[in-house]
């Protein structure tokens, strides 16, 4: 399939991601809901949000098949590939992690050395404990789900080296902790929360964990879009997006509450056909995108990473309001963790996300450009 329809993918796409940032927001600004029959609902609807997890995972593997068609397996693309990936997630997890510190620093009211060290392991995506029923308890809670991104760049950028191979490369470094690890314990589980953990290397638990196998859900997204046979007919493809509305709207009756994991149950499956049924769909109609929504796309990391931070106002301009009825102040309490949550996120990715980003990955280019110059110099000189 041709890739002229670039601009149009980039609109879905980033809705999509915008959406699923705004999910884990409504999720955790939903635990603010204090009257019982707000919590009942909360439960009941808000908790399924916690799938824009899952959906930020399939939509990185299908973005990592698609960018990276072009991959001539030679190091100067894998280096590239590996800053570029470097610059997008790094700085700003950096920087989040250091205020979450400098907080920690300022209750404790003294230097907090295990919370430094805690720190340090997260900042290198080191889960700090072996149990992923603990989110790896990190400092910055949020960012177990980069340890996973991390893991997969990682992957990627290995297969990279060949451009042949590559997608069997994939398969060998996943295979172990997906398929051979389950077989010699006989634990098939499809449970993020479940897995034994190894507590002898702490990054084992990333590649055993199921969740791994929503990214190769991704690169099998990624794989099926770029098909000439899976472009459908237009009545189709209408179908294909009533189909995934209908998905969408089963998912509190499919989906156990705050479960994640790649089966409709635990809500990865269901994401994935979700994703699927809009892609191909994607093929054969323009899908209208607000611009809003392509916009909530562009700062979804930035959401992602920072809402908690802006949930900290939010309490304190709820508590301001003062409101006495409880029922109002629920609500009104809501409305105002949402609004701070995506307005942290808004103010993170223009002041730091996008500057310091794009400054790391041009730093970091210059100096591979450099090496190289330098390389090239020396094989001319000898």
């Amino acid at each position: 399939m041709s890739v002229s329809r670039t601009h149009a993918t980039i609109d879905w796409l980033q809705a999509l991601r915008g959406l699923a940032a705004v999910a884990v927001v409504i999720t955790h600004a939903g635990w603010t809901l204090a009257q019982p029959a707000h919590k009942e609902l909360a439960w009941e609807y808000f908790a399924h949000g916690a799938l824009g997890v899952d959906l930020f995972f399939v939509i990185s593997g299908f973005i990592m098949f698609l960018t990276t068609r072009g991959c001539d397996g030679s190091p100067r693309y894998v280096a590239d590939f590996a800053i570029k990936r470097f610059a997008r997630i790094w700085p700003l997890f950096c920087v989040v992690s250091l205020i979450y510190l400098g907080l920690a620093w300022q209750k404790a009211g003294a230097f907090p050395s295990t919370y430094f060290a805690d720190v340090a392991s997260q900042l290198v995506f080191r889960p700090v404990s072996a149990k992923a029923s603990e989110f790896f308890r990190l400092p910055v809670d949020v960012a177990w789900t980069l340890c996973f991104e991390a893991y997969f760049y990682v992957v990627i950028a290995v297969s990279l080296f060949s451009r042949k191979w590559r997608w069997w490369i994939v398969a060998a470094l996943l295979a172990p902790g997906l398929v051979l690890y389950p077989l010699l314990t006989q634990e098939w589980n499809f449970s993020f929360y479940h897995q034994s953990a190894i507590a002898q290397s702490h990054y084992l638990n990333l590649a055993i964990n199921p969740m791994v196998w929503e990214f190769v859900l991704g690169l099998v997204a990624g794989w099926l879009y770029t098909r000439d046979w899976t472009q459908p007919k237009r009545p189709v493809a209408y179908c294909m997006i009533a189909a995934a509305g209908m998905a969408f709207i089963a998912i509190p009756e499919t989906h156990t509450a705050t479960l994640y994991g790649p089966t409709i149950e635990y809500g990865g499956l269901t994401v994935f056909a979700i994703f699927m049924l809009v892609a191909l769909a994607s093929k054969a109609v323009r899908l209208p995108v607000a611009r809003w929504l392509v916009w909530l796309g562009t700062i979804s990391y930035s959401i992602y990473l920072t809402h908690k931070l802006g949930f900290m106002a939010a309490a304190q301009v709820s508590a301001w309001l003062n409101i006495q009825n409880a029922s109002t102040r629920d609500w009104v309490g809501f409305a105002i963790h949402l609004a701070c949550g995506i307005g942290a996120g808004a103010l993170f990715h223009y002041a730091v996300e996008a500057p310091l980003s794009a400054r790391v990955r041009d730093a970091l280019m210059q100096l591979g450009r450099r090496g190289r110059e330098a390389d090239f110099a020396n094989t001319q000189a000898a």
